[in-house]
């Protein structure tokens, strides 16, 4: 939340100050993209080597040194670099959660679990809004990034307090296995109609709400003169949307299944487009931050908990590494199409109206999911 979320809402002030443009903003935006490409196979390798448990609490401390590091950027070349590196940080998490999760977490409550992951990062957004406002106000945004840099830092170090009460710490090493996996049922699963929909809705997702959100605030405030207020507080309903709508999609998910959640997700997330689209007025925007809110809080877990419940566990894990490779190359794609299109024609409007159509897309092509109720489907 305080990486990835953050940057989109201070993008405006930093480029003013480091002189760039939006069109170095959507190139430092796509190369970051192939970060995960990197660090995806690396989360697999060291879940393995140091554990699931410990390996989460070691990505919040990577991740408040270069957190830290924004503090210091002076231009194109620096800021890219951090970037870069940041982009690839969150999704590391992931890798172990999904095999985890297959493992350990009943079937019928899998959905509601990632939806929760999935969400948490929302009650950051609303902290990011409530900060970036404050700090844009009275401070500047080299101090706000040294600021969520110590409260990253302080979060690791509780969450290591809290496995060592639980003697959690010295039990989460992952021994490893004597028999070597097999990838026949993750290559089946692979060549199925679910299996090339699911990845193909990977892409959209990576394409569309990353992007979506990405040039939010510049399209608002920038654009049609959105207010710094105004912007605050959609960022924060976002938030707070996304914090309580992602256990009602997680309960609806597991009671009537991933497809009916992911039409149901796609459609909130057309209605926001149009909304943005339309002249400016503060009803649209409030309306349009709660429905994107829960949409973008809930999106990212759809796949893996469809996945946790047609998947064992070591396929699972594998699936949705490829499925990430998917996310990755739709938003490298989306987030230089973006910039470029603002550059190239002035305005970012008809980049959301693609944005829209990609999102009809996604909602059609989720009714050919099969059901995942019966449980594994290989």
């Amino acid at each position: 939340g305080f990486g990835m979320f953050l940057f989109p809402m201070v993008m405006p002030e930093m480029i003013e100050e480091l002189q760039l443009t939006y069109t170095h903003a959507g190139i430092i935006t796509s190369v970051s993209q192939v970060a995960p490409l990197l660090t995806v196979p690396l989360a697999g390798y060291l879940t393995y080597r140091v554990g699931g448990l410990r390996f989460i609490v070691y990505c919040q401390i990577v991740g408040a040194v270069l957190l830290m590091a924004l503090y210091f950027v002076q231009g194109f070349t620096s800021l890219m670099i951090v970037y870069f590196i940041i982009r690839g940080w969150p999704i590391m998490i992931w890798i172990p959660l999904v095999s985890i999760a297959t493992e350990y977490i009943d079937f019928k409550w899998r959905a509601t679990l990632f939806m929760v992951a999935s969400s948490s990062g929302c009650f950051f957004i609303f902290i990011d809004g409530v900060l970036s406002s404050y700090f844009l106000k009275y401070y500047h945004w080299r101090s706000l990034w040294l600021t969520v840099a110590f409260i990253c830092l302080a979060s690791s170090i509780i969450s290591w307090i809290g496995l060592k009460l639980v003697n959690a710490w010295d039990q989460s090493l992952i021994q490893e296995n004597e028999k070597k996996p097999s990838n026949d049922k993750l290559i089946t699963w692979m060549k199925s109609r679910s299996g090339i929909i699911l990845n193909l809705i990977f892409v959209i997702i990576g394409f569309s709400f990353l992007s979506f959100q990405m040039y939010l605030a510049p399209f608002l405030r920038d654009e049609l003169d959105m207010g710094l207020e105004m912007t605050a507080v959609m960022w924060s309903i976002i938030g707070i949307s996304g914090i309580f709508g992602g256990v009602g999609i997680g309960l609806m998910t597991d009671r009537f299944g991933v497809r009916v959640s992911l039409v149901f997700v796609f459609v909130m997330a057309i209605v926001s487009t149009i909304l943005i689209c339309l002249p400016l007025n503060p009803v649209y925007i409030l309306t349009m931050a709660v429905l994107f809110g829960i949409a973008s809080a809930t999106i990212y877990g759809l796949g893996p908990a469809y996945i946790s419940k047609t998947l064992d566990s070591e396929s699972a894990a594998k699936a949705f590494s490829i499925g990430n490779i998917g996310i990755i190359i739709g938003s490298l794609i989306g987030n230089f199409v973006g910039g470029w299109s603002e550059g190239r024609l002035g305005s970012f409007w008809w980049f959301y109206v693609s944005l829209g159509v990609l999102f009809l897309i996604g909602a059609v092509i989720s009714l050919a999911l099969k059901s995942e109720q019966k449980g594994m489907l290989t």
